[in-house]
């Protein structure tokens, strides 16, 4: 029985070290630093907006404990959304393709030096249309801890299953799943903002 406890728990923390291979450190506000992950080898980075206070001086640090000055490639403050950008090879996040309400599920940061809490699937909703314009997104009952804001919501295999954002649910926590994250970054990769149709009546 310890045997196999000591196992599982291992095979955990083996999720979040995979994890934590694709997650850097982003100083970019006057409190605490918070998380972003690798979404390209060539120095593309995703994190939430709502950490990036400012437009200058952006500094991000890889696992590697490297420092680079990033600069912003685009913002989507209705997604909670900015991709960064450093002159720099990162190791890009492997990404699940999806997950099912109970699935046991971790927030991943590194504020300063990796960290994480567990938790499960609580709900997967569709899309959300009004002052956030969301295309889904998971809510989890996993603690948002400080900094980790822009960091992965990583499923019991290691791969990223969203992007955690505080910004976006006041009492749950609430992740970004690739498919509202990816047609955002490739507007802010294309336009540097994401283009949305609107009606005026």
């Amino acid at each position: 029985m310890t045997n196999s406890l000591q196992q599982y728990s291992d095979e955990m923390a083996n999720a979040i070290e995979k994890a934590g291979r694709s997650i850097v450190t982003i100083d970019a506000r006057n409190h605490v630093p918070a998380t972003g992950i690798a979404w390209s080898t060539d120095g593309e980075i995703v994190t939430a907006d709502h950490i990036v206070q400012r437009d200058e001086n952006i500094n991000v640090t890889l696992p590697d404990g490297s420092t680079y000055e990033a600069k912003i490639l685009g913002r989507d403050p209705s997604s909670d959304l900015v991709l960064l950008k450093v002159e720099a090879k990162l190791t890009p996040a492997e990404w699940a393709d999806s997950v099912k309400i109970g699935n046991m599920v971790f927030a991943v940061g590194r504020p300063d030096g990796l960290m994480a809490s567990w938790g499960i699937v609580s709900y997967v909703g569709g899309a959300v249309r009004g002052r956030r314009q969301l295309e889904a997104y998971i809510q989890t009952d996993v603690v948002m801890l400080p900094g980790f804001s822009g960091g992965p919501l990583v499923d019991a295999s290691g791969r990223v299953a969203g992007i955690n954002s505080s910004a976006l649910g006041r009492d749950a926590s609430v992740a970004l799943p690739l498919s509202a994250v990816k047609p955002v970054v490739e507007s802010l990769k294309k336009h540097g903002h994401v283009k949305r149709g609107f009606l005026g009546v």
